[in-house]
């Protein structure tokens, strides 16, 4: 797998299945300006929601057809039933679409990431090709309840000098004299709870 940031306000999306992880994927592309047309019997009431408040997602409640594929750019299968997935990468590939598969990460063109973002202008990915999603979840909360801060902060830091024909060894003897990044004690009993309560929070939202 390849990380890399793609530009999908021009691609069409389609994706197979109505539950959480549709809603998840939906909200995912939704914000990155994708158009999705969503094809399942049953969506939940989170996506009943989001399609009719925003334009570029059409609904379809029905079961999957061929046909679908015709015109889209990404396919994302999610539906509960192990073999209409399977069908469905089979048929995108054969249409040559980019498809991901949520129940078997090694039947996957792409997988999609956990993202933290730091401003409007960063946003970090986590990501272990699908294999599991729950350690990406993890690295995302423990840099966010850790690092955050004082990445921002080195980032205006390097921004500012950006102009500057600094050599790096001198902007990096400058971040550790300015203390810029301080130490992290990742083993504090009260961080690690706060990490924890964070994740089963999450969690118990995805299931």
């Amino acid at each position: 797998m390849l990380n890399i940031n793609f530009d999908i306000s021009s691609k069409k999306w389609l994706i197979v299945g109505g539950g959480e992880v549709a809603t998840k994927r939906t909200k995912k592309i939704l914000r990155a300006n994708g158009a999705i047309k969503l094809v399942s019997p049953i969506i939940t009431k989170e996506l009943e929601k989001i399609s009719r408040k925003n334009k570029k997602i059409k609904v379809i409640k029905r079961k999957y057809q061929s046909t679908d594929l015709n015109g889209v750019d990404f396919v994302v299968t999610c539906t509960n039933d192990k073999k209409i997935n399977k069908k469905i990468v089979k048929d995108s590939k054969k249409m040559k679409i980019f498809v991901s598969n949520a129940s078997d990460s090694k039947n996957n063109d792409f997988s999609f990431t956990s993202s933290l973002k730091l401003n409007s202008e960063i946003n970090i990915n986590f990501s272990t090709g699908g294999n599991s999603p729950l350690f990406s979840k993890f690295l995302r909360i423990l840099f966010e309840k850790n690092l955050k801060k004082d990445l921002l902060k080195l980032y205006k830091f390097l921004r500012r000098h950006r102009e500057k024909t600094l050599p790096y060894s001198k902007l990096i003897n400058k971040i550790n004299n300015d203390k810029l990044l301080k130490e992290i004690e990742y083993s504090s009993g009260i961080q690690i709870k706060k990490i924890i309560k964070r994740l089963e929070k999450e969690i118990a939202l995805d299931e």
